[in-house]
């Protein structure tokens, strides 16, 4: 009886003990779990904390450049020291400096950096005689542009004497140093406006066929120089003063051109008394010196 008695006494304490030691065991648990998330929570505070910095330096730093920027624009854009206050013309020889400059426009004391040069190409090369221009500027206050004039090739007789070039376009009325160029005459053109295009398929025609006429040995020391379109089946070309006539057929001047090659040499025997050379006959040459007319070269 006594002996169960000390065996249980044990057996309880055994459990006390037991007890004791989860207790303590829960209560290191908890105390850790408390030190666990307390630590969590301040490395988030410090992580949202670091991010906030880097977020309002990055704002900062953008309102900065942005000022910057648009401080460096105003600048640019609004100064003084980028107003234009030099023009350089460079390539025209018809065209004055005072002409060109209204044609271009008020750009003096305009800013550099807004100029557009498109712009003042394009009002450029509305001019007859311009047939292109091209614009670049020298910082801080000058625009260099450079000039392309049309190249005066024939004089054309209208309503009054015009100048064009060689693709035809009406440069203006006659002009000085101009005098030795062809002139053709017989065209009929209305509503004539400079810088129109009035080279048609016989005027054309007519300037090629000058330029080989004067090829030729005969009319080296008196070059055609005039042209004359009656219609389309007759043109007439003379040399400065109508000393000698040419009359061509167009149709068929290929032909007789080559016959007149072939005749040259019986011609050039008496061509200080030439008159004329008719060649608007199929297979024949008619040529009129001064004092008899020969004929069937």
């Amino acid at each position: 009886m006594g002996l169960a008695l000390l065996q249980e006494k044990n057996l309880v304490a055994a459990w006390k003990q037991k007890d004791t030691r989860r207790s303590k065991k829960r209560k290191k648990n908890i105390f850790s779990g408390k030190k666990l998330k307390r630590g969590i929570s301040n490395l988030d505070l410090s992580y949202i904390f670091l991010t906030l910095i880097t977020g309002l330096s990055k704002v900062v730093l953008l309102l900065a450049f942005s000022y910057g920027l648009f401080s460096g624009y105003r600048f640019i854009t609004q100064s003084p020291q980028f107003d234009v206050n030099r023009i350089i013309l460079v390539g025209h020889k018809q065209l004055s400096k005072e002409e060109l400059n209204l044609w271009i426009g008020s750009i003096i004391g305009e800013n550099i950096f807004q100029l557009e040069l498109d712009k003042i190409s394009q009002r450029l090369v509305e001019h007859p005689w311009v047939e292109s221009a091209s614009a670049r500027k020298v910082f801080p206050q000058e625009i260099n542009i450079l000039i392309k004039e049309r190249t005066p090739f024939a004089k054309i007789q209208l309503e009054q004497i015009y100048v064009m070039d060689n693709f035809g376009v009406l440069l203006g009325k006659e002009v000085e140093g101009v005098n030795q160029l062809p002139f053709i005459t017989g065209i009929n053109a209305k509503n004539i406006k400079l810088g129109s295009n009035v080279a048609d398929e016989e005027i054309i025609n007519g300037l090629h066929i000058m330029h080989s006429l004067n090829q030729l040995s005969i009319f080296e020391k008196k070059p055609i120089e005039n042209v004359h379109i009656s219609n389309k089946s007759r043109v007439t070309f003379s040399t400065h003063n109508h000393d000698i006539k040419v009359h061509i057929r167009p149709e068929i001047v290929n032909e007789n051109f080559k016959n007149l090659v072939l005749a040259l040499g019986a011609i050039e025997k008496n061509e200080y008394d030439l008159n004329y050379i008719d060649l608007s006959f199929s297979n024949k040459i008619v040529v009129k010196h001064r004092k008899k007319v020969k004929e069937k070269f």
